[in-house]
């Protein structure tokens, strides 16, 4: 058996390094709060996935999504993916959808009540 390549979809070091840049943090400074040697920082930021990659492959291969419950605990208030709030919506609609057909039905079944006497 041939193991499976994984590919992480985003290159999270460049969206930290990004998120750095914005924040105006040094390698030093991330260091520091880190509590790293600074050239353990320059490693990490330079070492593509960080340790996540394993993590990311572990998530394939169980099909569990560990960076949700990551964001939910750290108590990360990013809007909703749109494809979560799209489902919500076609959802409610279905629903809608399900109890106007029960009031039509409910309705037939009472005409046919009426014309069988």
């Amino acid at each position: 058996m041939t193991k499976k390549k994984y590919e992480m979809p985003v290159n999270l070091n460049d969206i930290i390094v990004n998120r750095m840049k914005e924040k105006y943090i040094s390698n030093t400074e991330l260091a520091r709060l880190l509590q790293m040697h600074h050239s353990s920082v320059l490693f990490m930021l330079k070492n593509p996935g960080m340790q996540i990659r394993r993590l990311w492959t572990i998530c394939e291969a169980v099909d569990l999504n560990v960076f949700r419950y990551l964001a939910n605990e750290i108590g990360i208030n990013d809007p909703e993916d749109s494809t979560v709030i799209e489902r919500d919506i076609e959802i409610q609609k279905l629903k809608k959808e399900i109890e106007d057909l029960k009031k039509e039905r409910d309705l037939l079944k009472e005409v046919i009540g009426l014309r069988g006497r």
